[in-house]
Protein backbone atom coordinates (compact mmCIF):
# COMPACT_ATOMS: atom_id res chain seq x y z
CA UNK A 1 0.00 0.00 0.00
CA UNK A 2 1.44 3.70 -0.68
CA UNK A 3 2.35 5.85 2.01
CA UNK A 4 0.22 8.74 2.56
CA UNK A 5 0.56 12.01 3.16
CA UNK A 6 0.45 11.70 7.22
CA UNK A 7 2.48 8.65 7.43
CA UNK A 8 5.18 10.16 5.54
CA UNK A 9 5.07 13.23 7.71
CA UNK A 10 5.83 11.09 10.78
CA UNK A 11 8.76 9.51 9.10
CA UNK A 12 10.22 12.92 7.90
CA UNK A 13 12.87 15.56 9.36
CA UNK A 14 11.51 18.55 8.11
CA UNK A 15 14.17 20.67 7.62
CA UNK A 16 15.50 24.31 7.17
CA UNK A 17 19.18 25.11 8.02
CA UNK A 18 19.95 27.95 5.94
CA UNK A 19 22.73 30.13 6.78
CA UNK A 20 20.43 32.86 6.59
CA UNK A 21 17.11 31.63 7.79
CA UNK A 22 14.98 34.06 10.01
CA UNK A 23 12.84 33.91 13.38
CA UNK A 24 9.90 33.72 10.88
CA UNK A 25 11.17 30.84 8.69
CA UNK A 26 11.64 29.42 12.10
CA UNK A 27 8.16 30.13 12.95
CA UNK A 28 7.08 28.46 9.56
CA UNK A 29 8.62 25.21 10.13
CA UNK A 30 6.83 25.14 14.00
CA UNK A 31 3.64 26.16 12.05
CA UNK A 32 3.91 22.96 10.05
CA UNK A 33 5.29 21.18 12.19
CA UNK A 34 1.79 21.44 14.67
CA UNK A 35 -0.37 20.92 11.08
CA UNK A 36 1.40 17.87 9.98
CA UNK A 37 3.11 16.28 13.36
CA UNK A 38 6.52 15.82 11.26
CA UNK A 39 8.64 13.33 12.87
CA UNK A 40 11.54 15.79 13.62
CA UNK A 41 12.03 19.30 13.27
CA UNK A 42 15.38 20.51 12.00
CA UNK A 43 16.72 24.34 12.48
CA UNK A 44 20.06 26.34 12.87
CA UNK A 45 21.66 25.32 15.82
CA UNK A 46 20.87 28.63 17.53
CA UNK A 47 17.35 28.09 16.65
CA UNK A 48 17.49 24.71 18.66
CA UNK A 49 16.06 26.49 22.13
CA UNK A 50 13.55 28.20 20.34
CA UNK A 51 12.25 24.99 18.67
CA UNK A 52 12.34 23.12 22.01
CA UNK A 53 10.36 25.50 23.83
CA UNK A 54 7.98 26.18 20.65
CA UNK A 55 6.97 22.39 20.50
CA UNK A 56 7.15 20.77 24.03
CA UNK A 57 3.90 18.77 23.98
CA UNK A 58 3.74 18.50 20.14
CA UNK A 59 5.13 14.77 18.89
CA UNK A 60 7.66 16.53 16.84
CA UNK A 61 11.22 15.82 17.93
CA UNK A 62 13.97 18.62 17.34
CA UNK A 63 17.27 17.74 16.31
CA UNK A 64 20.92 18.58 17.71
CA UNK A 65 24.21 18.26 16.18
CA UNK A 66 27.25 16.79 17.50
CA UNK A 67 29.74 18.72 15.33
CA UNK A 68 28.98 20.11 12.02
CA UNK A 69 32.42 19.94 9.66
CA UNK A 70 32.88 16.24 10.38
CA UNK A 71 36.64 16.97 11.08
CA UNK A 72 36.25 17.98 14.70
CA UNK A 73 37.97 16.16 17.41
CA UNK A 74 35.72 13.54 19.34
CA UNK A 75 36.14 15.78 22.18
CA UNK A 76 34.31 18.25 20.86
CA UNK A 77 31.33 16.29 19.07
CA UNK A 78 30.97 14.68 22.16
CA UNK A 79 30.57 18.17 24.12
CA UNK A 80 27.87 19.22 21.42
CA UNK A 81 26.42 15.91 22.12
CA UNK A 82 26.02 15.90 25.68
CA UNK A 83 24.94 19.69 25.20
CA UNK A 84 22.15 18.57 22.63
CA UNK A 85 21.01 15.81 25.14
CA UNK A 86 21.21 18.75 28.22
CA UNK A 87 18.97 20.58 26.18
CA UNK A 88 16.50 18.13 25.31
CA UNK A 89 16.85 17.07 21.65
CA UNK A 90 15.19 13.90 21.29
CA UNK A 91 17.47 12.84 18.43
CA UNK A 92 21.11 13.95 17.57
CA UNK A 93 23.28 14.27 13.88
CA UNK A 94 26.57 14.03 13.57
CA UNK A 95 28.83 13.39 10.60
CA UNK A 96 31.58 10.87 9.51
CA UNK A 97 34.55 11.87 10.29
CA UNK A 98 35.42 11.21 5.96
CA UNK A 99 39.43 11.70 6.35
CA UNK A 100 39.81 9.16 8.48
CA UNK A 101 37.51 6.75 6.09
CA UNK A 102 39.41 8.07 3.41
CA UNK A 103 42.76 7.70 5.39
CA UNK A 104 41.76 3.70 5.83
CA UNK A 105 41.63 4.41 9.98
CA UNK A 106 38.76 2.52 10.83
CA UNK A 107 39.56 1.95 14.58
CA UNK A 108 39.26 5.60 15.13
CA UNK A 109 35.92 5.52 13.34
CA UNK A 110 34.51 3.40 15.61
CA UNK A 111 36.12 4.56 18.40
CA UNK A 112 34.70 8.01 18.04
CA UNK A 113 31.02 6.92 16.86
CA UNK A 114 31.03 4.92 20.27
CA UNK A 115 32.01 7.71 22.00
CA UNK A 116 29.32 9.72 20.56
CA UNK A 117 26.46 7.44 21.20
CA UNK A 118 27.32 6.65 24.69
CA UNK A 119 27.08 10.74 25.41
CA UNK A 120 24.03 10.33 23.55
CA UNK A 121 22.42 8.14 25.68
CA UNK A 122 20.46 4.91 24.63
CA UNK A 123 17.43 6.71 24.69
CA UNK A 124 17.98 9.22 22.20
CA UNK A 125 18.33 8.66 18.70
CA UNK A 126 21.71 8.63 17.11
CA UNK A 127 22.31 9.68 13.30
CA UNK A 128 25.70 9.89 11.45
CA UNK A 129 26.41 11.07 8.18
CA UNK A 130 29.02 9.66 5.61
CA UNK A 131 28.06 12.30 2.21
CA UNK A 132 27.66 9.19 -0.35
CA UNK A 133 28.45 11.70 -2.96
CA UNK A 134 31.77 11.51 -1.73
CA UNK A 135 32.39 8.28 -1.56
CA UNK A 136 32.70 4.87 -3.81
CA UNK A 137 30.08 2.28 -3.42
CA UNK A 138 32.97 0.35 -1.17
CA UNK A 139 33.60 2.96 0.89
CA UNK A 140 29.67 3.65 1.15
CA UNK A 141 29.83 -0.33 2.35
CA UNK A 142 32.57 0.21 4.79
CA UNK A 143 31.03 3.49 6.00
CA UNK A 144 27.89 1.52 6.96
CA UNK A 145 29.67 -1.42 8.48
CA UNK A 146 31.96 1.05 10.75
CA UNK A 147 28.71 3.05 11.84
CA UNK A 148 26.87 -0.14 13.09
CA UNK A 149 29.84 -1.24 14.85
CA UNK A 150 29.93 2.38 16.93
CA UNK A 151 26.48 2.23 18.04
CA UNK A 152 24.34 4.22 15.45
CA UNK A 153 20.36 4.24 15.13
CA UNK A 154 20.18 5.35 11.42
CA UNK A 155 22.97 6.10 8.81
CA UNK A 156 21.93 9.13 6.64
CA UNK A 157 22.87 9.56 3.37
CA UNK A 158 23.88 13.26 3.16
CA UNK A 159 23.62 16.58 3.87
CA UNK A 160 23.00 17.93 0.18
CA UNK A 161 25.76 20.06 -0.07
CA UNK A 162 28.28 17.97 -0.97
CA UNK A 163 26.07 16.72 -3.86
CA UNK A 164 22.64 14.58 -4.07
CA UNK A 165 21.53 11.33 -2.50
CA UNK A 166 20.95 9.30 -5.45
CA UNK A 167 18.53 5.98 -5.44
CA UNK A 168 21.58 3.87 -6.14
CA UNK A 169 23.20 5.18 -2.90
CA UNK A 170 20.33 3.97 -0.78
CA UNK A 171 20.02 0.79 -2.78
CA UNK A 172 23.86 0.24 -1.84
CA UNK A 173 23.28 1.41 1.84
CA UNK A 174 19.85 -0.70 2.02
CA UNK A 175 22.52 -4.04 0.69
CA UNK A 176 25.15 -2.87 3.27
CA UNK A 177 22.83 -2.37 6.45
CA UNK A 178 20.72 -5.26 5.89
CA UNK A 179 17.98 -4.11 8.20
CA UNK A 180 19.91 -3.79 11.29
CA UNK A 181 19.62 -0.06 11.67
CA UNK A 182 17.68 2.69 10.27
CA UNK A 183 18.27 4.50 6.68
CA UNK A 184 17.95 8.02 6.71
CA UNK A 185 17.61 9.47 3.11
CA UNK A 186 18.21 12.83 2.52
CA UNK A 187 20.49 15.34 0.39
CA UNK A 188 18.18 15.55 -2.36
CA UNK A 189 14.70 14.04 -2.10
CA UNK A 190 11.90 15.67 -4.20
CA UNK A 191 9.14 14.03 -5.24
CA UNK A 192 6.76 10.71 -4.15
CA UNK A 193 8.16 8.87 -7.03
CA UNK A 194 11.77 9.12 -5.46
CA UNK A 195 10.16 8.37 -1.76
CA UNK A 196 8.82 5.24 -2.77
CA UNK A 197 11.72 3.94 -4.43
CA UNK A 198 14.16 5.04 -1.89
CA UNK A 199 11.71 3.09 0.75
CA UNK A 200 11.69 0.08 -1.99
CA UNK A 201 15.49 0.54 -1.72
CA UNK A 202 15.80 0.22 2.08
CA UNK A 203 15.12 3.71 3.61
CA UNK A 204 12.87 4.34 6.58
CA UNK A 205 13.76 7.79 7.68
CA UNK A 206 13.39 10.83 5.18
CA UNK A 207 15.41 14.31 6.15
CA UNK A 208 14.04 17.13 3.63
CA UNK A 209 13.26 20.53 3.31
CA UNK A 210 10.28 21.97 4.55
CA UNK A 211 9.11 23.21 1.23
CA UNK A 212 9.77 20.33 -0.82
CA UNK A 213 8.52 18.20 2.16
CA UNK A 214 5.55 19.80 2.01
CA UNK A 215 4.91 19.53 -1.67
CA UNK A 216 5.70 15.89 -1.12
CA UNK A 217 2.83 15.26 1.03
CA UNK A 218 0.63 16.67 -0.62
CA UNK A 219 1.60 14.69 -3.51
CA UNK A 220 1.53 11.50 -1.27
CA UNK A 221 -2.74 12.65 -0.89
CA UNK A 222 -3.47 13.13 -4.15
CA UNK A 223 -2.23 10.48 -6.52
Amino acid sequence: MAITGSQLARITDATNISITATVAEMDELVKQAKIHSFGVAVGPQCYVPYLLQQLSGYDTKILGAAGGRATERTEDKVAMALNSRALGCGEIESRMNLSYLKSGMYDEIVKETRAIKDAIGEDRIFKCIIETPLLTDEEITTACELLIDGGVDFVKSATGTMGATTLHHVEVMGKAIKGRVGIKAAGGVRTIEMVDQMMDAGATRFGIGLASALKIIAEADNR
